[in-house]
């Protein structure tokens, strides 16, 4: 039984569901940030490799879940040396952490994209395209970019088209012939366009925009909400504020229109307040008489640990349900106290603001949105 708000949402079993043939679930997380920390903190000495797997371990029944789980990968994989902010060069397999939980998307235009120049470039699409992952927003060239850009993602049935763009490079130009996605609405009319030639059902566009660390959104990305949704975008997915913002789910009997302002961090090393943990957006849809709608929608706030073990400094990522009362025994008491504070701080601004997008809870082992 999978009914939006009028009623229960149950995520069946381990985070799972029984689909039927015209079901299609989207999960969404946000920045994957790998500061200098976090490169130190995968490195195993023994055996002079990097191991994510266990960053990301606590999310792998939630996100093998979806059909696509999209992350944003904002660091390139250019290569060694290793190094975190603010020319991101991060090692294979964090990559390989990700898909490991899950993840089997990635968007790779973001104001990170060429911090490594051209090699940066290249070799992040190389090496994602050798683990044979769907990526989008960064290319080789004009001919790259024709091939995934849009993205189409097929299930069950549906097919839908997946847009990236970024607001900049952080003032690094992208080198010919490579291209990034950037935030241009002439060039995204043209996108849009052909996505729709191209017959999909529905158009996501994963959005890198707004203003760092703030909480609320700006009119700039509002406006630019509005001008998607009115060129036929009806899911819209931000990042790069590293915080989160809230999310608009907008429905009626014929139609629907979704935005998820900023999903904020889903792992990094920023310990700030409200920058160490994000939200997870989950959203399956349906195809109903030849029309898309959505079943159910709704998001689990993350946090990230930092933690020693034998002298050295770990990172996990918790879905807050999951440790919610028993954080105590499984966290620090300073990690225990910026664990409460940061589930405070995110349901108090996204209950006041979020529109039909309630948080999915965890009750009786499985995820439910009331």
């Amino acid at each position: 039984m999978r009914t939006l708000l009028a009623g229960i949402l149950i995520f069946y079993g381990s985070f799972g569901f029984a689909q039927n043939d015209s079901t299609i679930r989207f999960i969404f997380i946000g920045d994957v940030m790998g500061h200098t920390p976090q490169i130190q903190s995968a490195y195993d000495g023994a055996t002079g490799r990097y191991d994510y797997t266990d960053v990301f371990s606590e999310f792998k029944g939630l996100l093998s879940s979806a059909d696509y789980c999209v992350a944003n990968l904002e660091v390139t994989l250019g290569g060694e040396p290793f190094t975190g902010y603010p020319q991101f060069s991060s090692p294979d397999e964090l990559v390989d952490g990700l898909m490991a939980a899950g993840v089997n998307v990635l968007v790779t235009a973001n104001n990170h994209s060429v911090d490594r120049g051209r090699q940066g470039i290249q070799r992040t699409i190389d090496v994602l395209a050798s683990k044979n992952l769907l990526f989008t927003g960064t290319f080789l060239d004009s001919a790259d970019k024709a091939s995934r850009n849009p993205l189409v993602l097929s299930k069950n049935g549906l097919r839908f088209a997946l847009l990236n763009y970024t607001y900049g490079t952080n003032g690094i130009p992208v080198p010919s012939p490579y291209l990034v996605n950037m935030i241009d609405t002439v060039s995204m009319a043209n996108d849009i366009a052909r996505a729709k030639a191209l017959g999909v059902d529905d158009i996501v566009v994963f959005i890198h925009w707004g203003n760092e660390y703030e909480r609320l959104p700006n009119m700039q990305q509002k406006r630019l909400a509005d001008w998607m949704h009115g060129k036929g975008v009806r899911v819209i997915i931000g990042s790069h504020p590293h915080v989160v913002q809230p999310a608009e789910l907008h429905h009626s009997e014929n139609d629907y229109r979704l935005v998820v302002y900023s999903l904020g961090n889903f792992v990094s090393n920023q310990r700030r307040r409200y920058c160490d943990g994000g939200m997870v957006a989950l959203l399956d849809l349906k195809k109903q008489n030849g029309k898309v709608e959505v079943v159910s929608a709704g998001y689990i706030p993350v946090w990230v640990d930092t933690y020693f073990s034998n002298g050295k400094r770990k990172y996990k990522v918790f879905p807050v349900g999951m440790y919610e009362g028993k954080s105590n025994q499984l966290l620090s008491a300073a990690s225990d106290s910026a664990f409460k504070v940061f589930v405070d701080d995110t349901r108090s601004l996204l209950n006041a603001n979020n529109i039909n997008f309630p948080e999915v809870k965890l009750v009786n082992g499985e995820w439910v949105v009331p």
